[in-house]
């Protein structure tokens, strides 16, 4: 299917503004990515360009999807929450009558002003997605409770595409925690999910955003964070992905004050057939920022993790501190991971490093679990829920880690079985 045609079905062109035409025009132009490029070299882009390609608007919101079905499929953190279905607000499950002074939670329309989209699927959510949720901050406002953002899918009869975007807009000073949440329902027929996310942190700001991906396992998913920071800003991030047939998570953070402060983490556990492809950038334009990444992924059956990390260190940015890791576990032969740690250094006295490795389990550490009497099964249980703890054992509020780890803790139930 040609660009303009896919782009015909899944954004037929209305009455578009100037914003809208241009990215028509680019869209047509560029189209959607493919593995040539070296940033998606790992995505089973094949599997979502041929979704794409059947896929029409997602069907009328059910009326069966409670606050009940939402609490339990992305849970409840105690804070405010705003809830989308197929993409549009549903107030009648979101629960905003909490929300601090201060804060503004809800939906409306964004734009990202005149610059070009960095790929033709940030092009396409654009052009297809209705209101993004939003997140609005002022300066000098500390949240106690975490905001939470819930994106429900519900497929229907037919392939469908949902485009949903969040904005997050943080003032200077302030302090702020928000839980992401993208979750799905199986159904007749699958579901591709074409997800935007961008984080502006202010200047002193503290920002913590958990991004939790799982829907359904024979949804597709491809989702995009990006995060600018101002000086003196620190922002802590990870993601986490068990759903999905297909999953890319890519994280671009530009550290573009003087200062600035990023830890990124990540956990990915495909298995059966999954593709979990993680994507990270971490761009260090002004001097004296630090960044972090750990990531992990526990493979299994016949899935495959991947994780590509790219630390840019700018002329300039003298006094950069960047540390890059990525740990992965092979359950069983017919698992890959693929790992790809990648620097490019362009400025003097800076500090970076990087790590990757891709194992199996501990064979002396199973040995010494079975001689205590605990079966095989439960000691291979055991040793991945310790590697996956170091991603888990941080995060906040006590609810999400409860639930992510008694989650995961589920799936190695079952694991290299």
């Amino acid at each position: 299917m040609s660009t303009g045609a896919l782009l015909e079905r899944l954004a037929p062109a209305g009455a578009a503004d100037a914003r809208a035409a241009r990215l028509r025009a680019w869209f047509v132009a560029h189209g959607l990515p493919t593995t040539r490029a070296e940033a998606w070299r790992y995505t089973a882009l094949d599997d979502v360009t041929a979704a794409l390609g059947r896929a029409g608007p997602p069907p009328p919101v059910e009326p069966e999807v409670t606050g009940a079905l939402v609490d339990e499929l992305a849970g409840d953190h105690g804070g405010p929450r705003l809830v989308f279905v197929n993409g549009r607000v549903r107030a009648d499950v979101s629960d905003l009558h909490a929300v601090p002074s201060g804060v503004w939670l809800g939906g409306r329309g964004w734009e990202d002003g005149d610059e070009d989209p960095p790929d033709g699927f940030a092009a396409l959510n654009e052009l297809a997605g209705t209101d993004a949720a939003t997140v609005l901050v002022g300066a000098g406002v500390r949240v106690d409770e975490p905001l939470h953002v819930v994106h429900l899918v519900v497929p229907g009869r037919a392939v469908a595409a949902v485009h949903p975007r969040t904005v997050v807009g943080v003032g200077d000073g302030s302090v702020v925690e928000v839980v992401e949440t993208y979750a799905g329902l199986a159904g007749e027929a699958i579901t591709v999910t074409n997800a935007s996310t961008r984080i502006l942190a202010g200047d002193s700001s503290h920002v913590t955003y958990h991004r939790v991906q799982v829907e359904a396992d024979d949804a597709l998913h491809v989702g995009a964070t990006r995060v600018e920071q101002a000086a003196g800003s620190h922002v802590r991030a990870t993601s986490v992905m068990t759903g999905a047939s297909v999953a890319r998570s890519a994280i671009e953070a530009r550290l573009s004050g003087a200062g600035a402060e990023i830890d990124l983490r990540g956990l990915y556990l495909p298995a059966g057939r999954q593709r979990h492809d993680n994507v990270v950038t971490v761009d260090h334009v002004a001097p004296h920022c630090r960044s972090t990444q750990l990531f992990k992924g526990v493979v299994d059956d016949h899935g495959r993790g991947s994780f590509t990390g790219h630390v840019i260190v700018r002329h300039g940015a003298a006094g950069t501190d960047a540390r890059q890791t990525n740990r992965n576990l092979v359950l069983c032969p017919t698992a890959q991971a693929d790992t790809r740690p990648w620097l490019a250094i362009l400025a003097d006295d800076v500090r970076c490093a990087h790590g990757a490795t891709v194992g199996r389990l501990d064979d002396e550490a199973l040995f010494y679990l079975r001689s205590r009497g605990i079966p095989l099964p439960e000691s291979r249980a055991l040793l991945v829920a310790a590697f996956v703890g170091e991603v888990l054992e941080g995060l906040s509020p006590a609810s999400l880690r409860e639930r992510l780890t008694a989650s995961c803790a589920a799936r190695m139930s079952r694991a290299g079985r």
